[in-house]
C-alpha cells in the first residue's frame, strides 16, 4: 500500500488506538511486515507508551494479538518483562534513569523470530531518549505503540508520523463513529503557527499560560495553569493581546470563556493531543472566527478501521471503510483485508 512507502521515509512512528480493541495491535504488525516485506534494507526498532503487548486485554478480557519480532529488530522493554521474553535477544543498553516496579528500561536486540511485552517510557522525555538512542544504534524507523488516552506522549513533538487505528468498539453506530472522527481529524489538522521562531520560544514553555502582546512580547501573566479560577476573576490582562498561548490542557470550560472575550482572536496550542475539549465547544469557539493553532502539526499516514467490536458486533468493513476515507479524506484501511 502507498502508505508503508510513505512511513518507510519516516525516523518515527507512533502508532494510535481511538478506544481499546480498535485494532491497533493488529495495525502495528501488519506495518511491520510490510516493511520488512518491501523495505528489507531498514533497521527498525519498536518501543511502546507505557505497558502493551499482553496477552488478554485487562479491562474487556478478550483475547490480544501479540507483536511478532524478527531477527535484528531492536526494542524496549522493562527487565521484568524482558526476562520472560519468548525470543533470543541480547541487551545493548540499559535506561537506569527510568525505573518502575516492572524494572528498568531494558534495550535489546532480536536474535530470532518471537514475541514479548512491550513496556516503554511512560513520559515524552523518555519516548524521545528511546528515539534517540535507537537512531544512534543505527536504527532507520522507531515505532512507538501508543493509546488515545496518553496521546500526548505520542504527539508530533515526539513521533514525526501516526497511524491512527479506530473500529466498532469506538462506536458500533456508523453516524456516530464517523462524527466522532470528523472531530478528531479537526484537531490533527490545526494549521500550525508560520512563524517558527516565535513556536521555538513558545516550546520552551511548559507550565502556565502566555500572553502574546500587539508588540510581539511574550507575557506571564502569572497564572500555574489555564484551569486556575484566578484567571478568570478579573480578565483584565487580556488586554494587552489577542493571543495566548496554552501548553497544557484545553477544555471546553477554557474555550467557552474566552469566546466571551472580544479582543482575543487565537488560541496557540503545543499540538493537538492537548486539546480536550468536546467537539462541540471547539466548533463554537471557531464559529466565531477566533483560530486554533499549533506548535507542531502532525502527519497522519492513514487511519486502519476494525469492523469487530468486543461484544461480537460487526460492521461491514468495506462500507465503513469507503464512507471514513470519503468523511476524513485520507485512506482508510482494514488490515485484515489487505
Amino acid at each position: 500500500m502507498p502508505f508503508i512507502a510513505n512511513i518507510a521515509q519516516l525516523k518515527s512512528l507512533a502508532i494510535v488506538g481511538t478506544a481499546k480493541n480498535v485494532g491497533k495491535t493488529e495495525s502495528l504488525n501488519y506495518i511491520l511486515g510490510a516493511l520488512r516485506e518491501r523495505h528489507p534494507e531498514l533497521q527498525l526498532a519498536l518501543t511502546s507508551i507505557g505497558i502493551d503487548g499482553e496477552l488478554r486485554d485487562q479491562v474487556t478480557q478478550t483475547d490480544k494479538p501479540e507483536i511478532t519480532l524478527h531477527n535484528g529488530m531492536r526494542f524496549v522493554t522493562a527487565e521484568n518483562f524482558f526476562r520472560k521474553k519468548l525470543l533470543p535477544a541480547e541487551i545493548f543498553d540499559i535506561d537506569r534513569i527510568y525505573s518502575s516496579s516492572i524494572g528498568r528500561l531494558i534495550y535489546a536486540r532480536a536474535r530470532g523470530i518471537g514475541k514479548t511485552l512491550i513496556a516503554g517510557p511512560p513520559s515524552t522525555g523518555g519516548l524521545r531518549r528511546v528515539v534517540a538512542r535507537m537512531s544512534q544504534e543505527g536504527v532507520d524507523l522507531t515505532l512507538i505503540d501508543g493509546a488515545l488516552s496518553r496521546l500526548s506522549l505520542a504527539s508530533p513533538s515526539v513521533a514525526e508520523g501516526m497511524v491512527l487505528a479506530t473500529g466498532s468498539a469506538y462506536s458500533a453506530q456508523p453516524e456516530q463513529l464517523i462524527k466522532r472522527m470528523r472531530e478528531l481529524m479537526r484537531l490533527i489538522r490545526l494549521p500550525q503557527l508560520a512563524d517558527r521562531e516565535l513556536a521555538e520560544q513558545l516550546a520552551e514553555v511548559d507550565k502556565g499560560v502566555r500572553l502574546l502582546t500587539t508588540e510581539g512580547a511574550i507575557v506571564d501573566p502569572g497564572f500555574a495553569s489555564a484551569l486556575t479560577p484566578d484567571m478568570w476573576r478579573d480578565t483584565t490582562w487580556l488586554a494587552e493581546g489577542d493571543m495566548l498561548y496554552v501548553p497544557g490542557v484545553v477544555s471546553d470550560k477554557l474555550l467557552n470563556q474566552l469566546r466571551l472575550i472580544k479582543r482575543h482572536r487565537q488560541l496557540v496550542v503545543k499540538d493537538f493531543t492537548r486539546i480536550f475539549a468536546s467537539g462541540q465547544a471547539v466548533q463554537s469557539y471557531l464559529a466565531t472566527g477566533r483560530e486554533i493553532k499549533t506548535l507542531y502539526s502532525s502527519k497522519l499516514m492513514a487511519v486502519t478501521f476494525n469492523p469487530l467490536a468486543p461484544s461480537g458486533y460487526r460492521l461491514d468493513s468495506e462500507r465503513m471503510c469507503e464512507r471514513l476515507s470519503e468523511a476524513l479524506g485520507v485512506p482508510v484501511y482494514d488490515v485484515r483485508r489487505l
